[in-house]
């Protein structure tokens, strides 16, 4: 089912606000849910390989998922909206626990690609979103991360249509730096668990190893997992040599949970 994350005074401030959406996968339970960005370059949003199969597969393994339909496009994807769509869907996902039957303090985040930075980065800014939402305020801080060949650096390495859809064609090095994730780690980072192919034509490899190391300076627990072949955009990868990554970060994520 599908929800509209925005009121209609707040789609009529902004009118794009009518596409953000988030698509639930409830099982209820009292369990932990994960909400799910697909990548896209901030382009578009990949639901059908990185939004969908993953929340189904969250599913198996008896966690609720959501996807969220972020703000995306031309303009539209610049900071801060897609950031505001995050803790948005938080907000509207924590505030209906008891109708999804779902645990308000159990909550990741995952993305791929874009989604990737999008989720990483959130963690690192969380707190500026924190505000009050029906007249109560939540904690937006994630539990967790699982990242698939996510987009870290704003720099030399980025995804150069990621970065200047988010940040637009004309940045200089200080924006750069201000969303870059791997520069703005520290102890209190979630756990995070990223797996990237190194044959990644599209978002090179180096972003995953560059998170790696900012969380290893910070003590921050982390499972990182480099494959040798696969590309860019493969979703679960079944039959390809990355096949099982999904398990493996769920056993992360039952760790810290």
């Amino acid at each position: 089912m599908k929800f509209q994350l925005y009121s209609k005074n707040e789609i009529k401030e902004r009118p794009k606000r009518r596409l953000v959406t988030v698509e639930s996968y409830v099982i209820g339970n009292n369990a932990p849910s994960v909400l799910i960005c697909p990548g896209g370059a901030y382009k578009f949003v990949s639901d059908s390989n990185e939004g969908r199969p993953f929340a189904e597969k969250l599913n198996e393994r008896g966690y609720n998922a959501f996807v969220l339909f972020y703000s995306v496009g031309s303009g539209n994807a610049r900071y801060p909206y897609p950031m505001e769509d995050v803790a948005r869907a938080i907000q509207f996902i924590k505030s209906r626990s008891d109708e999804f039957n779902t645990d308000p303090n159990g909550f990741a985040l995952m993305g791929s690609s874009a989604g990737g930075h999008l989720c990483s980065f959130f963690a690192t800014q969380y707190e500026r979103f924190e505000c009050e939402y029906e007249g109560k305020t939540y904690s937006l801080k994630p539990k967790a991360l699982v990242l698939a060949y996510p987009v870290i650096t704003m720099g030399e390495l980025t995804h150069k249509v990621s970065r200047n859809n988010f940040l637009g064609l004309f940045t200089g090095k200080p924006e750069r730096d201000a969303a870059s994730v791997e520069k703005h780690i520290t102890q209190d980072y979630p756990p995070t668990f990223a797996w990237h192919n190194k044959d990644d034509k599209s978002v090179s490899y180096k972003n995953s190893v560059m998170l790696e190391q900012a969380l290893n300076e910070k003590s921050v627990k982390n499972e990182f997992i480099y494959y040798n072949t696969g590309g860019h955009g493969i979703g679960l990868a079944e039959g390809k040599e990355a096949e099982g990554w999904a398990d493996r970060a769920i056993d992360f994520l039952d760790s810290v949970f």
